[in-house]
């Protein structure tokens, strides 16, 4: 899976992502965001960098807990250019950078208080070279949380075919242990009519890759988070709900380092 092919991927999806992240029942808002906000240190006058920041949520809501610097980065220029956007209407302090998170030598060690990502490792082939990366650019005492796409949930997704053929609805099926090449429709393209079908690919890390990683860089982890959907979700909308309970959709790791 080339970079290349991830970049373009995510150039033609920025609207459609922005637009179904910010809806009413956005998973980003309503279950991954509650759970991160217990386990953040205090951020005031801290630097901040947001490895796959896509479009900026993540980073527009640490600037309300006055860090003293963000810098969001991004492989997508488009995911960029929409950051830099809304940014400037908010009159928020925010570094954008288009750049490849696996290409981290511009940063300085020992000078990040905390590194975020949410949701992007699983484009990320190898995992222990970008840990080893952030535990360098990571203060002593510095906090690290990544958020993934949970395992059970990535292991579902359909083992590409190399020839481009949409998977079959029956090939959204555990395979765990499969360390094929996925390839799949995100959902807000499947669900916006104003944007045509295509093919995402990704990889897909079990707990123990993302574990193993995290301890072979020297980071130790303090937390593992796997938040459960709202529970008014559960009259309110049950096939999410409990199709989320099967299958939820994200791991949230809190590490450390004390070197």
């Amino acid at each position: 899976m080339e970079k290349t092919d991830i970049k373009h991927n995510w150039d033609k999806m920025a609207r459609a992502y922005e637009s179904f992240t910010n809806g009413k029942d956005s998973y980003s808002n309503l279950i991954e965001w509650k759970a991160i906000k217990t386990i953040i240190p205090d951020l005031k006058g801290k630097k901040i960098l947001d490895l796959g920041c896509g479009t900026g949520r993540f980073s527009f809501l640490f600037e309300e807990l006055n860090p003293s610097h963000i810098i969001a980065m991004d492989v997508s220029e488009e995911m960029i250019e929409i950051g830099k956007k809304i940014a400037e209407e908010k009159k928020f302090n925010i570094q954008f950078i288009q750049n490849d998170i696996e290409n981290l030598s511009a940063i300085n060690s020992n000078s990040i208080d905390l590194i975020f990502s949410s949701t992007t490792l699983h484009y990320i082939k190898n995992l222990n070279y970008v840990m080893d990366e952030i535990s360098r650019i990571l203060i002593p005492g510095g906090t690290c949380i990544l958020s993934v796409i949970h395992p059970v949930y990535s292991a579902c997704y359909p083992v590409s075919h190399n020839n481009g053929d949409f998977p079959k609805d029956e090939e959204w099926a555990v395979k765990y242990l499969d360390k094929s090449i996925r390839a799949y429709i995100q959902p807000w393209i499947e669900y916006n009519p104003e944007i045509e079908n295509f093919l995402s690919y990704s990889y897909h890390h079990t707990m123990s890759d993302y574990i193993n990683s995290i301890v072979k860089s020297g980071l130790q982890i303090k937390e593992l988070l796997e938040p459960t959907p709202p529970e008014d979700w559960e009259k309110s909308n049950p096939g999410r709900y409990y199709g989320f309970i099967e299958t939820p959709t994200y791991a949230i790791f809190r590490a450390e380092k004390t070197y």
